[in-house]
């Protein structure tokens, strides 16, 4: 939702009239419907300030005081009337606090006996050269209506010298520039006038507040003359990001003076003000980046008002990665390996397996590398882990304690028992003996050689009768070496 802070106004005419809203009005005033909604955008409240009458003169006014050691960026929008060769036109005037809120009608433009005020002029009359002006409709500045020094002589409101009673709206744009103490006016987005001035110790004696308005005005030549304060809505997006993912919010408009990036417990993310950084801001400035979850609110000031807005910012985990390494060894003759996905109630795709669910079988010929994707149902955050299957077996093997090298195909060797197959064994030396503690047969590590004895020596059957072994053995790795030793009992029969 967007909220507003409206800002106070008071319309001053000749004599008090009814209120409306949160505004006062005074003599014949009255708001109006926006006047040009394709111009003039969002606008908070139009007024009418002179009728098409004979001898109206009426302002309006912020009650809110402003700062002038801060920069300001505002945009009206102006119906001047259709009357051309009408009166007598619109100011925009900034005035002491303490002054007249009201001024002179006629050649005065409404604001013609307040003072301290610094005034922009949107003149339709040619009153001549007293009031500093020319015949085109035009505009100057002027310093507690001093029209014979003017801060900047006349010129015509359009480039061209177009006359804009017409009927039409118009734009005026007015920008203070508190780190150059240069003041603009743009109408219809052209740029008609600059100053460079010292606003508060030049025309307000040293204060650093003043107030805004604008005044209008007739005398005998008349005009319908509006005036519309646009307004600015802020509709932030909703953003959804997966963790590490920064999420990005911003917001940007044209004459915006101020604006405040926070959250909802009030910590300050982002703080411009046109009295800090080159004015106006560029586009990159306005980004901020948001990490974790929660609300996070914006607030500009646009036209000496304040507007809201917040974004529900949602930072969602990502899947956890599955597997703890990148390999797995099983040994395999167990059936198969399982694969577990973790992360209940996902999606799952696999590879190469083509399987979407959380667990999958790997058989021992199927070795190699696989990998998931899981991706959480809600927000699409994944994560792809990937792990290498292979396998190996520990060695378990056995010596028996007999044998019988009779040559009748049964038992005919002496031999270890290998209860995996013996190619996962790696035997590095193995030795028989006699009861004297001579060495009968030796064996050494080779590569598919594996050891047995024929209970022979030099060719020949050796006594039937009680011999000692001895054997070391690892994995293949040459992981886990272990040595046995005992006795075995060779028979003949």
């Amino acid at each position: 939702m967007v909220k507003k802070v409206l800002p106070l106004l008071v319309l001053l005419m000749s004599f008090l009239s009814h209120g409306q809203n949160d505004y006062e009005l005074v003599g014949d005033a009255f708001g109006v419907a926006n006047i040009n909604q394709l111009l003039c955008g969002e606008s908070d409240t139009c007024f009418t300030l002179t009728e098409d009458l004979t001898g109206q003169a009426g302002a309006v006014w912020d009650q809110e005081p402003i700062n002038l050691l801060e920069s300001f960026d505002a945009i009206f929008c102006l119906n001047l009337g259709s009357n051309d060769g009408g009166a007598d036109g619109f100011a925009f005037v900034l005035r002491g606090l303490s002054s007249a809120n009201s001024g002179v009608s006629g050649g005065g433009i409404g604001y013609e006996g307040i003072s301290p005020a610094l005034a922009i002029e949107f003149d339709t009359w040619d009153n001549g050269a007293p009031k500093d002006d020319i015949p085109d409709d035009h505009t100057g500045m002027y310093h507690n209506n001093d029209w014979l020094n003017p801060l900047v002589s006349s010129v015509s409101l359009d480039p061209s010298g177009a006359n804009v009673e017409d009927g039409n709206t118009h734009t005026t744009r007015i920008v203070w520039n508190a780190n150059t103490q240069i003041i603009e006016m743009y109408f219809d987005g052209n740029l008609r006038m600059s100053n460079n001035i010292d606003l508060v110790n030049v025309i307000f004696n040293g204060e650093t507040e003043a107030l805004w308005g604008f005044t209008a005005s007739t005398g005998g030549a008349t005009n319908l003359q509006q005036i519309c304060f646009p307004s600015r809505s802020i509709e932030l997006t909703d953003v959804t990001v997966c963790y590490p993912d920064t999420a990005y919010l911003n917001y940007y408009t044209e004459n915006i003076t101020s604006y405040t990036w926070y959250t909802e417990t009030g910590d300050t993310l982002s703080d411009w003000n046109s009295t800090d950084y080159t004015y106006p801001f560029p586009l990159e400035d306005t980004i901020v980046g948001i990490t974790e979850s929660g609300n996070i609110i914006l607030s500009i000031d646009f036209n000496n008002n304040s507007y809201t807005d917040t974004a529900v910012v949602l930072v969602v985990d990502n899947p956890v990665a599955p597997f703890d390494s990148d390999s797995i060894v099983f040994c395999p003759f167990e059936s198969a390996v399982e694969l577990d996905a973790m992360n209940d109630a996902m999606f799952y795709t696999w590879n190469p397996i083509v399987s979407n669910g959380q667990t999958v079988q790997v058989d021992p010929s199927e070795l190699g590398w696989y990998s998931v994707i899981i991706v959480e149902p809600i927000n699409g955050c994944n994560t792809t882990d990937s792990i290498y299957v292979s396998t190996f077996c520990e060695p378990i093997i056995e010596f028996p304690n007999v044998f019988t090298p009779n040559n009748d195909g049964v038992n005919d060797f002496y031999e270890p028992i290998y209860i995996l197959p013996s190619e996962w064994v790696k035997i590095k030396n193995f030795e028989i003996f006699n009861r004297w503690g001579n060495l009968l047969y030796s064996y050494e590590y080779q590569i598919n050689v594996f050891p047995k004895w024929d209970g022979k020596l030099n060719g020949k059957d050796v006594q039937e009768g009680v011999y000692y072994y001895k054997a070391s053995y690892s994995n293949l790795k040459d992981e886990n070496e272990e040595s046995k030793h005992g006795y075995l009992h060779l028979i003949n029969d």
